[in-house]
């Protein structure tokens, strides 16, 4: 049934595997790929016989090579996600080498609003600190409650630098 199949306009004969000859098959492989999975080139801890499947992406269910669980799991998302939005198995290739390319490219100078820098939690400890050092000195008025946001505020802001002991850890 598969004898005399057409690879990439080639003539191949193929040999459908069993189960029992993934190991042997999987080791061979990795050998000749010289020991590290064909995606990320570090030894794999649990190395995978990657296929490309038939049913969900029309694929020819032949094995590709040996990958680490961590790129075989990868590619499995990327594959079925491309279909989701849009892209072809066909234009898969093209557009992963442009997203390469678009990752590698220079940056602009303009830092998203999500991205804005956030303001470190007050550390619990050394308002603690500083309570104990404001009474240690026997202030009057009242000390300022632990703010429940943890956001340093500016009575506490104020202290911290007239005790000179940071706010934070």
């Amino acid at each position: 049934m598969f004898n005399n199949y057409l690879i990439n306009g080639n003539k191949m004969d193929l040999i459908q595997l069993k189960n029992k000859d993934i190991k042997e098959i999987r080791e061979s492989l990795l050998k000749k790929q010289g020991g590290v999975c064909a995606i990320c080139k570090k030894i794999p801890k649990r190395p995978v016989l990657d296929h490309e499947h038939t049913k969900r992406i029309k694929g020819t269910g032949l094995c590709r090579g040996v990958l680490c669980s961590n790129c075989n799991v990868m590619i499995a998302k990327i594959e079925n996600n491309c279909m989701r939005y849009g892209i072809t198995q066909e234009d898969l290739p093209i557009f992963l080498i442009n997203f390469a390319a678009y990752k590698e490219a220079d940056q602009t100078n303009y830092i998203h609003p999500s991205e804005k820098p956030k303001e470190p939690k007050m550390s619990k400890r050394n308002y603690n600190k500083l309570k104990k050092q404001y009474k240690l000195n026997a202030r009057k008025k009242k000390f300022p409650e632990f703010p429940k946001s943890g956001k340093l505020i500016a009575p506490l802001r104020k202290l911290f630098e007239e005790f000179d002991i940071s706010p934070y850890n």
